[in-house]
């Protein structure tokens, strides 16, 4: 069922009201992409081995070092290019950040398409996500940080596995793009996974062929990996990190942000489960769900492991919004009403966020001057770290000492971690102060920008 140029007046009003919520919110992430305030403690840390990549330290350092990258290399040779070029790693991250988000939502709407849901099932698809990444997800929408970039890759990737679906050929080449994201940032795995379950359970001798493909890929990255960085390269990936199950819990009131949309694609998924599409995109978020609840049980796994759901519920969202009509529940009302009431829910939970940033930033006059108060005091943060003499560290405010010009010494949270699993002394940090050749500053908490 596709939407009408006569449609009711209303449906329209609240497919418009999807749009303007969803660059609205973006917007203001655009605009916090150029203020010199630190978003998330990472940034800094990116920033780092993006530099690291251009050869002004190992990208992977010894084991002796209280540093620590467990992040696959390709993203930081690409913001390091693109920072080379505009002159300023941080806001090359930043800016690639923001243009992942965009090649993501265009990659969800061609998806939809290909699975069967309208043109504007599409439009609606992709501005949910946007919509929803930049209002409950918006630390990591303009951030330093290679989830998104890696996430936009392998969601080009999927797209061309749907082509080749359809076209029943072609497998190998999209199954290489996205090995391909992996090393880019290796915690996405729902796309790919559900590419060889369809395979396997529709095309097997394809699964063999492109299993077979994907493990020398994966092997001559790893490979040539071990060429350039050594055994180190080894020893940051597989850097110890403490699980929990009792963490992994606490997942289920994170599901608020995309409940709405989950609700209606489990939904869509029950009744339509006879649809090939709609098994598909199920799959999809199932086994991002699934990843979701695992990687959640580590330590320090932030609201990115989340990002593979929130594309999931996005292309169900579509096809639902296209199949609408055929729901039990809706068999007494117009297949418009119903789009609307779908809408109309969308855009509630949209609105019920706390991050009213998008509209401070017009209306509040205290609000631009708290932007100009925090940009102060990181302007007079990085000045008094630049100050103190030797090595320096700020903890996990990671951006102060590197606008500061300070050498990378100290990777707080990895090396809490590596001294819990005994990779390092308890006193790895304490010894070094001690014998004064680090210094521990604590920074204003105004430089980074509250979530």
């Amino acid at each position: 069922m596709t939407t009408k140029a006569n449609d009711p007046r209303y449906l329209g009003v609240l497919r418009w009201t999807l749009y303007v919520i969803a660059t609205w919110s973006f917007a203001w992430t655009v605009y916090r992409a150029f203020l010199n305030v630190e978003i998330e403690n990472n940034e800094g840390w990116n920033a780092y081995f993006a530099d690291a990549a251009m050869g002004k330290m190992p990208l992977y350092p010894s084991t002796d070092q209280l540093i620590t990258n467990n992040y696959p290399p390709l993203s930081f040779y690409i913001v390091g290019l693109v920072g080379r070029f505009i002159g300023d790693p941080m806001l090359a991250g930043r800016l690639l950040s923001l243009v992942a988000v965009v090649a993501i939502a265009t990659a969800i709407a061609l998806s939809v398409r290909r699975l069967g849901g309208s043109g504007v099932a599409g439009k609606i698809s992709a501005a949910f996500f946007v919509a929803t990444m930049s209002r409950f997800f918006m630390p990591y929408v303009g951030m330093n940080e290679p989830q998104l970039l890696s996430e936009a890759i392998m969601a080009f990737g999927f797209l061309w596995f749907l082509i080749a679906r359809s076209n029943d050929r072609g497998y190998i080449g999209p199954i290489l793009v996205m090995a391909l994201a992996g090393f880019v940032k290796h915690n996405i795995i729902a796309m790919p996974l559900t590419a060889f379950l369809w395979l396997g359970l529709h095309r097997r001798r394809e699964a063999v062929k492109c299993f077979c493909v994907a493990v020398i890929g994966i092997m001559t990255g790893i490979a040539i990996c071990y060429a350039l960085f050594g055994w180190n390269f080894f020893f940051n990936i597989l850097t110890p990190r403490h699980y929990s199950l009792k963490r992994a819990v606490h997942i289920f009131g994170e599901l608020e942000w995309v409940s709405v949309g989950l609700v209606i694609c489990l939904y869509n998924a029950w009744v339509r489960r006879r649809d090939v599409n709609v098994q598909l995109c199920s799959w999809l978020i199932a086994i991002a769900l699934g990843s979701y609840f695992l990687q959640k049980s580590g330590a320090g796994v932030d609201i990115n492991a989340q990002f593979d759901l929130v594309i999931a519920v996005a292309i169900g969202l579509g096809l639902a919004f296209t199949q609408i009509s055929l729901w039990p529940i809706t068999c007494r009302l117009a297949s418009e009403q119903a789009q609307a009431i779908l809408l109309l829910a969308v855009c509630v939970r949209l609105l019920a966020s706390k991050q009213l940033q998008p509209v401070r930033l017009i209306f509040d006059s205290s609000f631009r001057s708290e932007i100009a108060m925090r940009e102060r005091a990181m302007t007079d943060s990085i000045e008094r770290v630049r100050r103190i003499p030797g090595d320096v560290t700020c903890g996990r405010d990671m951006l102060v000492n590197y606008r500061a010009g300070k050498s990378f010494v100290v990777d707080a949270f990895n090396a809490e971690q590596r001294i819990l699993a005994g990779a390092l002394p308890k006193d790895a940090i304490a010894a070094r102060v001690a014998a004064g050749t680090l210094t521990i500053v604590e920074v204003d908490r105004r430089v980074r920008w509250p979530e």
